[in-house]
Parts: C-alpha cells; structure tokens; sequence
C-alpha cells in the first residue's frame, strides 16, 4: 500500500490503520488513544494530507498492547512512559526494558505487600466493631458527635433584604 503523508509517498507493508479501527482491535477508546498519543506514550502519528486522519501502524498497536499489560500490573502511566521510552525499533526490545522493568514489578510488589498488612489490620479493626466489642479501638474522648450543637444554617441573605 502506498500513501501520501505530508508530501512524501510512504510504502508501507500493511494497512494503516485509522484510530477507530485502532481503538477496536485493542478494545481502547479513541480518547485514551488521544491521550496517549498527548502525554507520549505513543509518538505522534502520520497523517493524511487530504482528511488529516491519523494512520497507525502495527507497531502502534503492540505498543498499545504492551502499554494496556502494564496497566494490569498495576504500574502508573509515568512509570509505563519510562519503560516505552527507551522502545526503538519495531523488533523485540526486551533485553534493554527487562532490567527497568524489573525493578519496577520489584517497587510494585512492595507497594501491594504494604498495602496488604494495612488493609489486613483495617479488616481485623472493622470485624471488632461489627462483632460490637466493648472497646472500640477508638482513643478514649475521640468520639465528639453527641457534643456538637445543632444550629440550623441560613445561606445567603433574606429574600426581603436582597428586594431592596
């Protein structure tokens, strides 16, 4: 297939892709396409002189893959946009983003251990009030609800006084 972008004619070896038919085969959104595209996680697209539609590559749809596997591990997009970084060709780059992304999963397993004894302890806190232990693991004076007064709220000025 050969097209014209920008003035120049590009061969390329299968069909470009416009961003719907992107955003079915990789079960995205064309706005989180766009999005990506603006915080760089994918680089700017071609475009077609005529309409200025985006042409996307297979390369651009594994990259997308690759950015969603990331998203599942749990790593954040500044995380994910370190790793697609240093992604050059259109072949495997898994020697040079193995050892980031290494360190990464490592920094991720870390977060989701800590958060697994907080909720754990949250968990055995939450039973002991639904078990309704006498002593609530709340410090001693903690509870102010029945020492507030209640005051109705006026909002605003008296419709008589905003006539004048």
């Amino acid at each position: 297939m050969t097209l014209q972008l920008r003035g120049e004619f590009i061969i390329r070896s299968m069909k470009a892709l416009k961003i719907g038919e992107v955003a079915k085969e990789t079960a995205l959104s064309v706005k989180a396409i766009r999005f990506y595209e603006k915080i760089g996680l994918m680089p700017r697209p071609e475009r077609t002189i005529s309409s200025g539609y985006r042409l996307y590559t297979e390369g651009d749809v594994r990259r997308l893959r690759l950015i969603q596997r990331f998203k599942l591990l749990g790593l954040r997009l500044s995380q994910i946009k370190e790793i697609v970084a240093s992604l050059k060709g259109e072949g495997c780059d898994c020697k040079r983003v193995k050892p980031h992304l290494q360190r990464l999963v490592s920094q991720q397993l870390q977060e989701i251990e800590k958060n697994i004894q907080e909720l754990t302890h949250l968990r055995g806190e939450l039973q002991k009030i639904q078990k309704g232990s006498n002593q609530v693991p709340l410090p001693h004076g903690f509870c102010l609800c029945s020492e507030i007064p209640f005051r109705p709220i006026q909002l605003g000025r008296p419709l008589a006084s905003r006539a004048k």
